[in-house]
Parts: C-alpha cells; structure tokens; sequence
C-alpha cells in the first residue's frame, strides 16, 4: 500500500478507529480519548482529523520522521497512523496548556 492511500484510508473515521483500536496501545488511546472529549469529537473523528493535519500541517522534519518509522515498521500502516497521531497530540497538548484548580482554559485570566 502506498502512504497515499494508507492516508487517503485513515482519514475516514471507522478505518482510522478500527487501525487505531488494532494497534492495542491502550496508552494512546486513553490519550486520544481524552482530547477527542475536549473537541467534542469521537476517538475516530480524532484520529482521522489527526491523519488530515498531519498531511496538511507537518514540516519536513515531521515528514523524515515519519518515514523513518515506516522503514523500520514490522506494520508500516500502524506506524504512520500512531505517528500521526502522535504528532497531532503533541500540537493539541502544546495548545492548551492545563492549569491546575482553574477553569480559565489555558486564557490569560488565570494568574
């Protein structure tokens, strides 16, 4: 399969949760979950916006990363999507900084 097409795959929702929930990294998936819940999203309408922003939005590092895990996949479908995934997680985690006992929402009203 190309990475064309393994993109072009996984930025459907229900290919993008059935690849997701066949890598059984319960890990990734907690965290998936919980981001999806603040976007009000589904675990695949993450997973899959996921996908689209990495094809839309990663540099070239980003990119040489990801082939780089593909080479060395035993599965190099699982390895892009939960390295896309990962990179879409790390955007939105670096977005929105938590702050502990407020409700601000990471805004400039908490001190």
């Amino acid at each position: 399969m190309l990475l064309g097409e393994i993109i072009r795959d996984f930025s459907q929702e229900a290919k993008a949760t059935e690849a997701l929930l066949s890598c059984h990294d319960i890990a990734l998936l907690a965290r998936v979950g919980e981001v999806a819940e603040r976007y009000e999203e589904t675990v695949g309408e993450y997973a899959a916006g996921a996908v689209r922003r990495f094809a839309n939005l990663a540099t070239s590092e980003d990119w040489l990363s990801l082939m780089n895990a593909i080479e060395r996949a035993d599965d190099p479908g699982v390895n892009c999507l939960t390295t896309m995934i990962k990179w879409s997680l790390k955007q939105d985690e670096a977005a929105r900084p938590v702050h502990a006992g407020c409700t601000c929402g990471g805004g400039a009203a908490c001190s």
